[in-house]
């Protein structure tokens, strides 16, 4: 499975409080080289020297954006343009965690809020910055990234990253990040990337069925059903360890019988999908990473339902909500969607 960190964010770059002035520049630097590299998808499809592969996949960005738009995202100028990255990962991304408590450590930028990750260009910088953080008591995790978001403050390119995947993940890719354009709720990211995660995976199967392409849409479904069970498994890991964590034994005894939690909540899902490349060994960042894109996507799937399938009641849904947290900041968001799908 892929976790795809959507929004790492360049929106940082425009603010000097968040991070170091060699840092912001920095960011600036590689942002800039990505925009100006930026080719208009429409040429390149009828250019004759384009690699015929290279073009059906940036058709399928065109097609997949269309079907965005018609379902009720609004991408504005995002997925026109291609840039060639040289390189395989975008940006590493860091995440932060205390060893025996799901004491996240947060960076706060402007628009989005405090966000439980923070991205950089170069996997050196990314190891330098964990370090620090290790220093200071917590448990690190460092992952790729093959795209980003600037939640339409940039006309976002489709990037070589990403095209280099197969074609379902392409068009997951573009319905993800176009629905972080459409909506993005301050302070909530477990909120937006589970709402964004199960957006994609299940807006992948409808584009297909749109296509009438049969072989696609049991591919894709059998994609979100698989994101479905590691969510649930996730979830049950996370809630034993918190549990844990939050009990009155020693230090030395939690570390001993995290382990032990580790291997018997996972067990089921790692002999179900052997090839799983991810929670190799328990890290509570990268247990946390995972729960940011796989919390309650049942629920989303509940007012999917509820909604016969109609994207535009269900983003009206979703609009409502964010109105409701303005006026209840520090309500949660799950809840609140709950309250919604049942009246």
């Amino acid at each position: 499975m892929k976790i795809l960190p959507s929004l790492f964010c360049f929106i940082y770059v425009t603010t000097f409080t968040a991070c170091s002035p060699l840092f912001v520049m920095q960011a600036a630097v590689e942002e800039s080289k990505i925009l100006l590299k930026r080719k208009e998808i429409s040429d390149l499809v009828k250019q004759d020297e384009v690699d015929a592969e290279l073009k059906q996949k940036l058709q399928l960005v065109l097609d997949a954006r269309s079907f965005g738009e018609s379902i009720g995202l609004t991408p504005k100028g995002s997925f026109t343009k291609f840039s060639k990255v040289d390189k395989d990962v975008l940006v590493w991304v860091l995440a932060g965690s205390k060893q025996t408590s799901f004491d996240v450590y947060t960076w706060w930028f402007p628009i989005v809020g405090h966000v439980p990750y923070k991205g950089y260009f170069s996997k050196t910088d990314a190891e330098r910055a964990a370090w620090k953080l290790s220093w200071r008591g917590y448990e690190t995790f460092i992952r790729g990234a093959e795209a980003l978001s600037t939640l339409g403050w940039f006309d976002d390119p489709i990037l070589s990253t990403t095209l280099k995947n197969e074609d379902s993940w392409i068009v997951n890719t573009v319905l993800h990040e176009s629905l972080h354009s459409t909506v993005w709720i301050p302070n909530h990211v477990t909120f937006n990337e589970s709402l964004a995660n199960f957006f994609g995976f299940q807006g992948t199967i409808d584009f297909y069925r749109s296509q009438n392409d049969q072989v696609k849409i049991k591919q894709s479904k059998e994609s979100l059903r698989r994101e479905f069970e590691l969510g649930r498994a996730v979830e049950k890991l996370y809630a034993d360890l918190d549990k844990l964590y939050k009990s009155e034994i020693s230090e030395d005894e939690k570390l001993r019988r995290r382990e032990i939690i580790f291997a018997k909540s996972l067990s089921p899902i790692k002999a179900k999908y052997p090839k799983l490349k991810i929670l190799k060994t328990i890290n509570n960042s990268e247990i946390l990473q995972l729960k940011f894109y796989l919390t309650s996507l049942e629920l989303f799937q509940r007012l999917y339902i509820k909604n016969n399938g109609d994207y535009a009641k269900f983003l009206s849904a979703i609009e409502t909500l964010r109105e409701k947290l303005k006026a209840e900041s520090e309500s949660d968001p799950f809840k609140l969607l709950e309250e919604l799908i049942d009246n």
